[in-house]
């Protein structure tokens, strides 16, 4: 048997693996090192398992993820989300859908200090829900903002799944960054446009807000200058060249640590040290077990039979990138973000390249990608974290309520794919 027909055989069993409900992390590990004894024998294979392990976790670019979940948790108890939230919502309250538009504005800012987009949901679900529910908004719209909201974590920086794109394909995490920047914004915005659209159109899902002074307004612009300080910080050590994105996260989750100090019992100080270490291992399990499969794959030669595969079709670079996105739309259905990227970009990422396409404009486009796989059936990881706090609505209305921004999303990515250089303008233009 061929070494390709092997790892052809290996992603039968995977499949299996995931579908039978194994563990993302043991399913790879199990099939990298089985695939790894079949091709080399068995002592080389736990050699290279455990030398691949331990070269790669100990890499110090994977210092960021701790660091930047760290710091989205300090962010959480300096009380960060909601002053956001209350400032957007005293200056967009009385438009039509205000308290929504203002839950959209509330989830961006707090992506800015959060890369973990179940975390952003969770969090915002909790501060906006009750708010939107004592003014009677529609449940599914209401759901459907902190749902969708949150997936902006991961475009906005710090994102985690940035930082495991960088890291798998070799890329420059702090470009990463920065391309998600106008991505994101434009999510925000044209969530914004939808929403004002939709209430316009039927006033009947929620009621602006009255009685707002401008008084009231500038006063909420005292609870946002946190916000500010750490998107300086991070982003703009980064842009200015003066920090690495290592270094960048150390200074942003200091930062966080400082704001939240006055507020910060060490009881809450002790749940965010757990919760960030919980959070990072579970990550670098994930990880370990898929970096295993992976250097399996690469003994196959399994990824190159495929980009010579594709490149042989004739097809044209946006024709054959617009099946691989549709490909990420099927998979993120049923796996979750990190495990998706982890599993397939190393596979994929040769024919990106003989293709000629970004890995940069690639990698965002993925992002988005999976920020759709969060909110759709029936593994949309967002909806099922956020029925934990939404309690009186129902799973299925909550997937409904994302219907209309999975719509604007697959409009976001057709004009992402038609000027990349919404990408590219930041990390471009970046001081080096």
């Amino acid at each position: 048997m061929s070494p390709v027909s092997i790892g052809v055989l290996s992603f039968i069993a995977l499949t299996l693996f995931l579908m039978s409900g194994v563990r993302i992390a043991f399913a790879t590990a199990i099939c990298g090192f089985f695939g790894l004894w079949l091709l080399r024998g068995y002592d080389p294979a736990a050699q290279l398992s455990a030398s691949t392990i331990l070269g790669h976790l100990t890499n110090y670019n994977l210092l960021v993820l701790p660091l930047f979940i760290m710091m989205g948790f300090f962010a959480f108890y300096a009380n960060i989300t909601r002053d956001i939230y209350w400032a957007a919502r005293q200056w967009l309250g009385h438009l039509p859908g205000g308290l929504a538009i203002a839950t959209i504005i509330g989830c961006a800012g707090f992506a800015a200090a959060c890369g973990a987009s179940t975390a952003s949901a969770a969090v915002m679900g909790r501060v906006a829900l009750p708010e939107l529910k004592k003014y009677g908004y529609d449940d599914k719209v209401s759901t459907g903002c902190v749902a969708a909201g949150g997936t902006m974590a991961i475009m906005i920086p710090p994102s985690v799944l940035f930082v495991i794109y960088g890291y798998i394909a070799e890329e420059s995490i702090g470009a990463l960054l920065l391309a998600g920047i106008l991505p994101g914004l434009l999510q925000a915005i044209s969530y914004v446009i939808m929403l004002l659209i939709r209430f316009k159109l039927n006033p009947e899902l929620g009621p602006p807000i009255r009685g707002i002074t401008w008084a009231d307004r500038f006063r909420s612009l005292t609870g946002i200058w946190g916000m500010i300080v750490i998107i300086l910080l991070v982003m703009g050590s980064m842009y200015t060249g003066l920090a690495t994105p290592t270094e960048a996260a150390g200074v942003g989750a200091l930062g966080a640590l400082i704001m939240a100090l006055p507020r910060l019992s060490v009881r809450e100080f002790s749940s965010a040290m757990i919760e960030t270490v919980r959070t990072t291992s579970l990550i670098f399990a994930i990880v370990a077990g898929v970096l295993i499969y992976v250097h399996f794959l690469g003994f196959t030669g399994t990824p190159a039979a495929i980009a010579d595969g594709i490149v042989h079709w004739n097809l044209s670079p946006t024709v054959v990138l617009i099946g691989i996105l549709c490909l990420y739309l099927f998979l993120g259905m049923f796996i979750d973000g990190i495990g998706m990227v982890l599993l397939t970009v190393p596979i994929i990422l040769p024919t990106i390249k003989t293709l000629g396409i970004d890995p940069i404009v690639f990698g965002v486009l993925v992002v988005r990608m999976v920020e759709i796989g969060l909110m759709t059936p029936p593994v949309g990881l967002n909806v099922y974290v956020l029925k934990g706090v939404a309690k009186g609505v129902s799973m299925a209305d909550i997937f409904r309520g994302c219907g209309w921004f999975v719509f604007v999303d697959i409009i976001n990515v057709a004009i992402l794919l038609t000027f990349p250089q919404i990408m590219l303008l930041i990390p471009n233009s970046m001081i080096k």
